[in-house]
């Protein structure tokens, strides 16, 4: 593991904000395909983002395609795709120039034979007069004569001669399903079918992507173990003619489809997916082969997907961490830099299923964050929207700093209201200033907490709303401990440094605990002291600012009802015995 780069210990200011309504919380499936694009138009307008959505009859539509001119912070309807939410096609698109390529086919949890399921491919092409898209006819690539058989999950590749190539998967009479694929010469006029590409047991999944001059197919199928399997053919190559089927590596693949790829720029492609155990790994394909495994995540649950974006050569991998079974889930970030991944970084730990995510899969140098889409749901059964994080870029993987750009730095401190060094010896609490629960004394240097349960110290004189709390405080490896602000009754939000020198931003309301953000302490021990500062600014949102040792960790936004908005004291808690404080003050922020 590496330590946290400067874009780890940026601001991470998004909770998940709804932009699309959606029918559920996996209104983003298929996880391999790519949803959404980035086009750059020219003529000093802003690039555009377009995604494609089964809404699943929200609003009366079925597949959507919607368009952002703001980096993805907002979406509005540009038109129908295929209006019958009966039927729930989804879209992978594929930007060409200014123009899009998309190919849409059928994707439900239960597939069977229907002569419904064909598969279409229709351009988007870019009119600069109205700065928009419009569709030229959609093609039926591949059709299913009868209700015998299906084709579903298509796919879209664009080799490095310009020629367009469709992949699908026919599912036949006998449950197995055969990977087909069709290539068009002429920019999409016609396709012509090519020889099948393999046929696996059940209902198949994978992933078809252009790497340099060659094109590689990964894939595997539902229920049952079989390792990965893949296929490659050169560009240069006859068009009927690709390498022989064989092994990828020996896990099999969640579905077949719980993945995301990209090619990294060198001939070679990034590779994070589910393994049928529901644990999620990164592999590196080097054009040839792919290499080890690395553990992302094992917190196994069936929801659980990746989406990735790479920067230059930094990948970011975005995936849903389960918390509670259908009902919970954070959004997690890590990042690959420099051939080793980042701590997990906390972006939406909302108490919402956090269904099936999507990216964009490169984004330019200059790009100053990078924004992951996904579904957000009550649960897994409710409809939801689709919504919106992002991870700020590091400055050395190319982004330019601009208005809000900068390196953040603590809030510059005002007047101060509180001070304590804890110099009185006390048997029995901390003194007339402080009103405390459970037990504490102070040794004639410090202050110290003495009970294994519930110890929180509150001071009296800290009344304030936009203020900072500081004190230095050493827990010698104990579960955690940390300070506090806007503490009112049982409601204050706290930055609690843990045993595994992680730091969290969290919410505490009536006994429940929401933890606003999460990042690394960037401290080598959780053992030895540390100075922690809080500072909270404004009343609803607020903004929720974490150091430690003079340095922004961690920034969070809590924009939710039940933000503390209102002044409250200043404090310390934590629940072991033995963790000593130090150091104490509180004063108010400058204002801007």
């Amino acid at each position: 593991m590496v330590g946290a780069t400067t874009a780890l210990l940026a601001a991470v200011l998004a909770s998940g904000s709804p932009l699309v309504p959606v029918s559920g919380g996996n209104a983003l499936t298929l996880p391999a395909q790519r949803h959404a694009v980035r086009i750059e138009v020219g003529g000093n307008r802003a690039p555009v983002w377009l995604l494609a959505v089964q809404q699943g009859g929200v609003e009366g539509r079925g597949l959507s395609l919607y368009r952002s001119d703001d980096g993805a912070r907002s979406f509005r309807f540009l038109a129908p795709i295929q209006p019958d939410a009966s039927h729930r096609d989804r879209a992978e698109l594929l930007a060409v120039g200014k123009d899009v390529a998309l190919v849409y086919s059928y994707e439900s949890p239960d597939l069977a034979p229907s002569r419904r399921h064909d598969v279409w491919f229709q351009w988007w092409r870019y009119q600069s007069s109205g700065n928009t898209w419009s569709p030229e006819p959609a093609v039926r690539v591949f059709d299913a004569p009868d209700d015998r058989i299906a084709y579903s999950r298509a796919l879209i590749a664009r080799d490095s001669q310009g020629r367009l190539w469709i992949q699908a998967f026919r599912l036949e009479r006998d449950g197995r399903s055969t990977a087909v694929v069709t290539v068009s010469t002429d920019g999409g006029a016609s396709f012509h079918r090519q020889p099948d590409l393999d046929r696996v047991r059940r209902r198949g999944g994978g992933r078809l992507l252009s790497v340099g001059t060659k094109l590689v197919f990964v894939y595997g199928m539902h229920d049952g173990y079989e390792p990965a399997r893949m296929r490659i053919r050169q560009d240069s190559d006859p068009l009927d003619t690709w390498g022989s089927v064989r092994q990828a590596f020996p896990d099999g693949i969640y579905h077949g489809a719980a993945l995301s790829a990209v090619e990294d720029g060198h001939g070679g492609m990034h590779f994070v997916y589910k393994d049928e155990y529901e644990r999620l790994y990164y592999r590196h394909f080097n054009g040839s082969t792919f290499g080890s495994r690395t553990l992302l995540e094992d917190a196994r649950d069936w929801a659980m997907q990746p989406a990735t974006t790479r920067v230059g050569d930094t990948l970011y991998v975005f995936y849903n961490r389960v918390r509670e079974h259908n009902k919970r889930y954070e959004l997690r970030v890590r990042v690959l830099k420099d051939g080793a991944f980042s701590d997990p970084v906390v972006l939406d730990s909302r108490s919402t299923f956090k269904g099936y995510l999507n990216a964009i899969a490169v984004l330019p140098p200059g790009t100053s964050e990078v924004p992951c889409l996904f579904g957000d749901a009550p649960d897994a059964s409710s409809r939801g929207s689709v919504s919106r994080v992002m991870m700020p870029v590091d400055d050395d993987d190319g982004g330019e700093d601009g208005p809000g750009d900068e390196p953040e730095e603590p809030p510059a401190p005002g007047e101060l209201i509180f001070r304590e060094d804890f110099s009185r010896t006390s048997s029995r609490g901390l003194g007339e200033k402080w009103t405390v629960r459970g037990l504490w004394f102070s040794d004639g240097k410090r202050g110290v907490s003495d009970l294994n349960g519930g110890n929180l110290a509150l001071a009296q004189p800290s009344h304030c709303r936009d203020c900072s709390v500081e004190a230095r405080l050493q827990h010698f490896g104990a579960d955690e401990a940390s300070v506090a602000l806007r503490a009112q009754g049982d409601a204050r939000y706290t930055l609690v440094f843990r045993r595994d020198g992680r730091l969290q931003v969290r919410r505490e309301l009536s006994g429940r605990i929401t933890v606003l953000g999460e990042a690394s302490s960037g401290v080598s021990s959780s053992r030895e002291p540390v100075t922690l500062t809080l500072s909270a600014r404004g009343s609803g949102p607020v903004e929720l600012i974490a150091s430690v040792d003079g340095q922004v960790r961690l920034t969070v936004v809590d924009s939710s009802s039940a933000a503390l908005g209102e002044a409250g004291q200043a404090g310390l808690s934590t629940p072991k015995a033995g963790v000593w404080f130090d150091e104490f003050q509180v004063r108010r922020l400058n204002s801007r």
